[in-house]
């Protein structure tokens, strides 16, 4: 932040041509992996200790187990990563123009937080020093990101165009639309959450190209002509125009510029286009992320993602020419030499104190507390035991492919989700995409009646991201007209005999953001 480096993505984000391909089409999941990729390889910039940073993703999915079980109520209580990132409290609501667009909320000054600047042409005490967030403590647990809700939305596409749309629409769009203000803007990756929230994105996509397009190691050409990892859709060329098809071998469009002024090729931006250098850019390439050269990068998970990444939700698989990963650890070497960052106007003392201060608190606090909620990059050899390490890992000269680590122990709230799952599958037959597409359905109609309703997106959001409204307030909208039905007629005396009814429905509430019933 203090470099001018993270407010340079900001920009990225919000300039029209890069927009136009990071939403609303299919090019959604591998436009938002290149970004999450080229933003991490800034983190490692930064100077030798971090050289094998990544971010820690935000496993929105135990929140919704949480929140099911009853532990807590809301995002924020749920989500213990979100108060680690600044928390949700501060002293007023402020207006920010942050790259040039206003956004009002709570300004939260807490750390990382009062390093963030709003603009490449603003410094010192011209920067806010605070970013505006919404009321994450009173904000309901989106039906969308409960483990019934996502196993629908990342099995039952046959390919990655259908994957994709579906959990742009779903899971990805309840996220920003419940957290409000930064986060419900193009302006969101402001919000370090933003990138943990895409990096959840990324371990589904992970998931899902495991098992419907396999392991295996694949050239160019067979990415290209994969029937399930390549499939392509029209441009976003205006409003309500379309342009031609992506074609595989499409280079990422990705532009800065202040106020989507002057843009340029981000790969030549005198301040973050060195992360660019050596990363694939063409569409195809990035859709497995343990095959982007020095850029490769895997997934620590555990409890139920672990699950999910294990058994595919227990559909078919596609099958393996090379063994699935395993569980693994492996031990931490010496640490080379890596490039720091470029500087801008302040002095470079000052800058790198700083640097150093922000990141020090970034990755000295969220990564030892979070274990295995992380992403790990392939060229590292880390520790999954050890809690701290003393001595950052660092790169290592091995180019094998490393494994997925994973950990099949479950939590708590965990057991008790899964315990629900597994005998309403045994009393129906068993696992099917038609017994998994029912237990959605009965997710959804718990929270509208048991905790505190479905959230509906508020017009201004809908314009912006292109939507209409909550996946699962349109299941129970179908449900409640008759469109839909629950095969198994029990189904609530079933849900509350495992979770009882948490917070029923009694009124609803209107914020600037979402609609809520609580």
């Amino acid at each position: 932040m203090d470099t001018g480096a993270y407010i340079k993505f900001v920009e990225i984000h919000t300039e029209m041509k890069s927009e136009m391909e990071a939403h609303k089409q299919c090019m959604f999941i591998y436009w938002h992996r290149l970004f999450l990729v080229v933003f991490e390889n800034m983190l490692r910039g930064q100077g030798p200790k971090y050289a094998c940073v990544t971010i820690p993703y935000f496993n929105w999915m135990e929140a919704s187990n949480k929140a099911l079980t009853g532990e807590c109520k809301s995002l924020g209580d749920c989500s213990p990563i979100m108060k680690e990132l600044g928390g949700f409290t501060g002293d007023s609501q402020k207006t920010v123009a942050i790259n040039g667009k206003s956004v009002t909320g709570i300004c939260v000054a807490e750390a990382p937080l009062n390093h963030f600047c709003q603009s490449s042409s603003k410094t010192g005490a011209a920067c806010t020093r605070c970013l505006p967030r919404g009321k994450w403590g009173s904000a309901k647990v989106p039906a969308s990101i409960s483990y019934a809700s996502v196993i629908s939305q990342v099995f039952n596409g046959t390919n990655i165009e259908k994957v994709s749309r579906t959990v742009e629409r779903g899971c990805h769009a309840d996220i920003h639309a419940t957290l409000g203000s930064t986060m419900a803007r193009f302006q969101s990756p402001a919000d370090p959450i933003f990138w943990s929230h895409h990096a959840m994105l990324d371990a589904l996509l992970t998931i899902f190209h495991k098992c419907r397009v396999g392991t295996r190691r694949m050239t160019f050409e067979e990415k290209a002509a994969d029937p399930v990892a390549w499939a392509s859709c029209n441009r976003r060329v205006g409003k309500t125009t379309t342009g031609p098809v992506f074609k595989p071998s499409d280079v990422v469009t990705m532009r800065t510029g202040e106020n989507g002024s002057n843009p340029m090729e981000a790969s030549e931006d005198p301040v973050i286009g060195r992360y660019f250098k050596g990363v694939p850019n063409r569409f195809a390439d990035l859709m497995d992320g343990s095959d982007l050269g020095s850029s490769s990068y895997t997934y620590e998970i555990n409890g139920l993602l672990a699950l999910m990444y294990n058994t595919c939700g227990g559909m078919a698989v596609k099958d393996h020419t090379t063994r699935a990963p395993v569980a693994t650890t492996i031990s931490p070497v010496a640490a080379p030499n890596v490039p720091t960052s470029t500087l801008s106007d302040r002095s470079q003392e000052e800058q790198v104190s700083d640097s150093r201060s922000f990141f020090d608190w970034l990755f000295g606090r969220i990564l030892p507390k979070e274990s295995r909620v992380r992403r790990r990059l392939s060229s590292c050899r880390t520790s999954t035991t050890t809690k701290k390490e003393t001595i950052p890992p660092a790169p290592s000269s091995s180019n094998h492919r490393a494994p997925v680590v994973i950990a099949l122990n479950l939590t708590r709230s965990e057991k008790r989700v899964m315990n629900w799952y597994n005998d309403m599958m045994a009393a129906n037959g068993g696992q099917s995409m038609e017994n998994i597409a029912d237990m959605e359905r009965q997710v959804c109609m718990f929270h509208d009646q048991c905790l505190g309703g479905i959230i509906d997106y508020s017009d201004e959001f809908k314009a912006l991201w292109g939507v209409q409204e909550p996946r699962c307030r349109a299941i129970v909208s179908a449900i409640t007209s008759g469109e839909q039905k629950i095969v198994d007629a029990a189904w609530k005396e079933k849900m509350e005999a495992h979770f009882g009814c948490p917070h029923p429905v009694n009124k609803t509430v209107v914020t600037n953001d979402a609609k809520q019933s609580v």
